[in-house]
């Protein structure tokens, strides 16, 4: 068997590794500086849309709680870009941040499918958009709560609310904001189809 390097390219690895890669540049060099001239306060301490959690909740949709292997290769390329210091990428509580984001989402996914049962299909999750955007609750609910505890523990109790509820926000809104422009895109795409 050969290795076609279209199929190689076009894997749904693949795609999700550049996809989430892509999402955190554009983070990183749009969304964060627009954020930190109209919200410096807020900004300092998350994002109010965070896209790469469409991504990791996305690629878990599509490639079930094997996600998490990609997602952390992903996630370590985009904080390289982000600091551009393997030391600093690779150190102390880092790997943490990077486990915590990569795990979220097949963590969520594992755990609505115990919650939900027999009606949680694999296959079926992409064809749902209400089964996506509660696998994103959940990972986002687990994505807060992990960060936090690196974060900020032990802190007042109103400084672990806030850090939460900022966390929780960014992902909920990134992940609204994903889900619409893929129906936009895919609604452009069948309309390219059937033209």
């Amino acid at each position: 068997m050969e290795l076609d390097p279209k199929h190689i390219l076009l894997s749904p690895v693949s795609i999700t590794f550049l996809a989430f890669v892509s999402s955190a540049y554009l983070q990183l060099t749009l969304i964060y500086p627009t954020e930190a001239k109209l919200f410096p306060v807020y900004s300092m301490t998350a994002s109010l849309m965070f896209l790469p959690h469409a991504v990791r909740v996305l690629a878990t949709g599509i490639l079930g709680p094997r996600a998490f292997f990609v997602l952390l290769p992903a996630m370590a390329a985009s904080e390289l870009l982000r600091t551009r210091s393997f030391a600093e990428t690779f150190g102390g509580t880092s790997i943490l941040f990077l486990v915590i984001g990569a795990a979220c989402a097949p963590t969520g996914y594992i755990l609505l499918k115990r919650i939900i049962g027999d009606r949680f299909v694999f296959s079926e999750l992409m064809l749902n958009w209400r089964y996506v955007f509660l696998t994103g609750i959940i990972a986002s609910a687990i994505n807060s709560i992990g960060l936090v505890s690196v974060l900020v523990m032990p802190a007042e109790a109103v400084v672990v609310i806030q850090m939460l509820l900022r966390f929780f926000v960014g992902d909920i809104f990134g992940l609204f904001v994903g889900l619409v422009i893929l129906t936009y895109v895919f609604r452009i795409l069948r309309n390219v189809k059937t033209a």
